[in-house]
């Protein structure tokens, strides 16, 4: 039975915030992203849900 967890983007803040950080660490020197496209894949298990989400963008090194 469905609940409202696979509807609702529940802990996308941290999903979100995980990922942009792997995508600016995946580039030596880039302290920021811009130009940024987020997209979210998840799967059905037999004993749950698997969530993917994926930033892309043009990595920058802001002037300080």
């Amino acid at each position: 039975m469905a609940t409202a967890y696979y509807f609702i983007p529940m802990g996308l803040n941290a999903r979100v915030e995980s990922a942009y950080q792997e995508a600016v660490a995946s580039v030596p020197g880039a302290t920021a992203l811009i130009n940024v496209s987020i997209s979210e894949d998840w799967s059905w298990w037999f004993v749950g849900t698997s969530r993917c989400t994926k930033i892309s963008g043009d990595a920058i090194k802001e002037a300080t």
